[in-house]
């Protein structure tokens, strides 16, 4: 086997450490505008609805991954509106599993299920599903078998 000398030596690892550099820059600009993996939101809404007196808050947060579709959405109803109080109206807060997550043009659809069936009201089922529009910046949420259309904060 031929041997190397230093000369030798150090323009294949100077030719080899420019070719690696130009893989890692052109790998980075094919992956440059790449959609957010995570979505993390935040809704709110008076209900009832207009033209009535709002009493109450209904508030949704969720933190979900795009790319597997998983995540938590947290529904819970407040006293009080426009401001609302730490108080939240028995059986109506909900702890929801995300088990997936469509994206179609600027809206985004998040199917989840209620692993706690205890807090759930006579009747109401337990795989729920939201949606959120980025363009209208709304997410409209289930409550007691009615969807509500709640403002993104």
């Amino acid at each position: 086997m031929k041997g190397f000398d230093r000369r030798t030596f150090l323009k294949l690892a100077g030719g080899s450490t420019v070719a690696a550099a130009a893989a890692v820059v052109s790998g980075a600009a094919l992956r440059l505008p790449e959609a957010p993996r995570y979505l993390t939101f935040r809704a709110s809404a008076g209900l009832p609805a207009k033209p009535l007196p709002s009493m109450v808050t209904k508030i949704v947060e969720g933190h979900v991954d795009l790319e597997s579709g998983s995540g938590t959405i947290t529904s819970r109803v407040l006293a009080g509106h426009p401001v609302p109080s730490q108080i939240a109206l028995p059986g109506l807060t909900r702890l929801i599993r995300v088990t997936s997550a469509t994206q179609e043009g600027g809206s985004v659809r998040l199917t989840g299920v209620v692993d706690d069936r205890s807090q759930l009201l006579r009747g109401e089922s337990p795989n729920l599903e939201f949606v959120i529009d980025r363009k209208l910046g709304t997410v409209t949420a289930p409550l007691a078998g009615h969807n509500v259309t709640l403002t993104i904060e």
